[in-house]
């Protein structure tokens, strides 16, 4: 059955699509590829920028910034992706 499914899925010609970002993510990764295009560096603020969106936007943000390769190191702590944005409630 799993050998049926591989070979509908090649056959169709289409891989899943990617989950779209969310809107403040997007708007930073805009940014991030016009960066990454001109040879710079993520500009001093990008962690105030990214700790003001929504968490799940972040996370989106973060795992575009390090596929990207401009993000190469200073982890993020679990708290700092998880926690809500400042004026955020946190939902239970």
């Amino acid at each position: 059955m799993i050998g049926a499914m591989v070979m509908v899925i090649a056959l169709s010609g289409s891989a899943p699509a990617e989950p779209a970002l969310l809107p403040d993510a997007a708007a930073l990764a805009d940014d991030a590829t016009d960066w990454l295009l001109e040879g710079e560096a993520l500009p001093p603020d990008y962690r105030a920028r990214l700790m003001r969106m929504p968490p799940e936007a972040r996370l989106q943000a973060l795992v575009f910034l390090r596929r990207s390769g401009l993000l190469t190191s200073n982890a993020w702590a679990l708290p700092d992706i998880l926690d809500p944005a400042p004026g955020q409630e946190a939902t239970p």
